[in-house]
């Protein structure tokens, strides 16, 4: 078993001055896990079992308490870009280099724009990290419609006149 870190005395009379307050039903969860340790002394294991959370949701809200105090765990909300690269602004800037060869009409792939966020952030990211950031700005994948580049029109519309005739 993992030996715990004591929760300092400045942090368990934080805890006991919002003791009587409102919580959202998150922020409750969030103050049994350590309302159950400052007070009761139970293992993670249990205060996992009693809140429903995972015991490492549980570890991380006691060592986030720890480090922030209450603003750990009052207005915390589910989601959000915790891994992100860059912040939404420094993509936009980054993007913006590309507005001109995309509005011109002229290729774009996502395998240059990959090559650019790659000397960028100086390090590799995978293409599925490019398309996710163009999905955030509205960008979609825009494909021409396959026909070979040396094919006759004479040809084709002879075909669909012989296909035609034939029904």
């Amino acid at each position: 078993m993992v030996a715990q870190i004591q929760i300092p005395k400045k942090r368990l009379a934080e805890l006991e001055r919002y003791r009587d307050s409102k919580f959202s039903a998150q922020e409750f969860g969030r103050f049994l896990c350590l309302w159950m340790r400052a007070e009761q002394g139970l293992p993670t294991t249990v205060i996992a079992m009693a809140t429903g959370l995972h015991e490492a949701t549980v570890r991380i809200v006691q060592r986030d308490f720890i480090d922030r105090g209450m603003d750990a765990i009052i207005g915390v909300g589910s989601g959000g870009r915790r891994r992100q690269l860059m912040s939404p602004d420094e993509e936009a800037a980054f993007l913006k280099g590309f507005h001109k060869a995309a509005r011109d009409a002229s290729l774009l792939t996502v395998g240059a724009v990959k090559a650019a966020l790659e000397k960028r952030l100086g390090r590799q990211v995978h293409q599925s990290t490019v398309y996710r950031m163009l999905e955030r700005i509205g960008w979609r994948k825009v494909v021409p419609r396959p026909s070979h580049p040396e094919q006759s029109k004479e040809a084709v519309e002879a075909f669909k006149k012989g296909a035609a005739q034939k029904r």
